[in-house]
């Protein structure tokens, strides 16, 4: 339930500060149970994604665009949160995860919901249940013509093309700098942030006194980026000086991560670790979008996730019996880099081909 917050807004919307427009849009009340219905809060949804930050109000009545009342909301509120979070997730592609919705009691019985839409980068998002692309005119919700749309997915094959280019690129530039060993089991990440197209992109800043760090893929202890040919890299280093990490950071914002043995075999009980693997993996990502962040690189991004040669270390091929190389079927377009829904393709797709098999 907000406070402050909420408080000022009600004062906005009563006074009319606020009124329809590019920002906001008012709602006295909407039928969930009606496709029609839904189908046009939808509509309402995609179109703020596709435009920009907005915020929509279920619980107030409006004439020509101001406030004429309120029509409070008597459902139970966790209910109607969870209803409204999951109509959106489950009608909206790509899924959009920043959505809140948020609670504004009024004096007496009931509440107003405010839906806060931020800025999201990963459009276009659609109307699954009618199929439409809409954006935000003023007041209204309007259709995007067929060559935006047609603009938008060239971008997006472009942006899937270049990432699984860039693995393949990176892996021959550590051959032939002979820096890593990529004969053994190799996690590889690709990740190519929207802002790669920018031209007038600043490159990262790895910091002078003090040099930015960041964790290493195998431990809790961080390392410093260092120059290299295009950009900046962190390297992992065994006692005996063997390299098992590196992650790149190119000038243009191409990034690359390659991680030796990545997945354990326990001695003993000859135990997977497919659970480590799944917790260092999201950890690793975590940290990569933590530099995004810092850096306020917000894409959306270009990612692709693969493994390769699971079988060449010792006990592996018991381990791996039906495959040696697991990826995504084709790199993915994602808000964060730790998208949950992604690793988890991820993780089922590495497990099934393990002696595991399917969950």
């Amino acid at each position: 339930m907000e406070n402050d917050t909420g408080a000022q807004f009600l004062t906005a919307i009563q006074s009319q500060e606020i009124s329809e427009d590019q920002t906001f849009e008012f709602k006295a009340r909407i039928e969930l149970d009606s496709r029609h219905q839904k189908a046009d809060f939808i509509n309402d949804i995609v179109a703020f994604l596709n435009s920009g930050p907005g915020h929509l109000f279920v619980g107030v009545r409006e004439s020509k665009g101001v406030f004429s009342g309120w029509q409070p909301i008597k459902q139970n509120w966790d209910a109607f949160h969870r209803q409204i979070l999951s109509i959106i997730q489950d009608n909206i592609t790509p899924v959009p995860h920043a959505v809140r919705v948020n609670c504004i009691e009024l004096d007496g019985d009931g509440y107003i919901a405010r839906i806060d839409l931020p800025d999201h980068r990963n459009r276009p998002y659609q109307n699954k249940l009618t199929g439409g692309f809409y954006i935000r005119t003023g007041a209204k919700n309007t259709p995007i013509p067929r060559d935006r749309v047609h603009s938008f997915f060239t971008q997006i094959e472009t942006l899937e093309k270049d990432t699984a280019d860039l693995i393949e690129s990176e892996n021959q530039a550590l051959e032939a700098r002979g820096l890593i060993d990529l004969r053994a089991t190799s996690l590889q990440i690709a990740v190519v942030p929207l802002e790669h197209y920018e031209r007038d992109q600043a490159p990262f800043d790895p910091g002078s006194q003090p040099l930015k760090s960041m964790r290493h893929y195998h431990s809790e202890r961080s390392g410093v980026f260092r120059g290299c040919q295009n950009g900046v890299e962190l390297i992992e280093r065994t006692f005996s000086g063997d390299v098992i990490s590196r992650f790149f950071i190119g000038d243009d914002w191409l990034l690359h991560s390659c991680a030796l043995h990545p997945i354990k075999l326990f001695e003993g009980g000859g135990r997977l670790g497919l659970h480590e693997f799944h917790t260092e993996l999201l950890r690793h990502l975590r940290d990569i979008q933590l530099i995004l962040d810092d850096s306020k690189i917000f894409g959306p991004f270009g990612l692709q996730l693969r493994l390769k040669n699971l079988r060449s270390a010792p006990g592996m091929s018991n381990a791996f019996p039906n495959a040696d190389t697991a990826s995504l079927p084709r790199p993915v377009r994602v808000e964060r880099l730790d998208d949950e829904n992604v690793l988890r393709r991820f993780y089922l797709k590495v497990r099934t081909i393990s002696l595991y098999g399917s969950p």
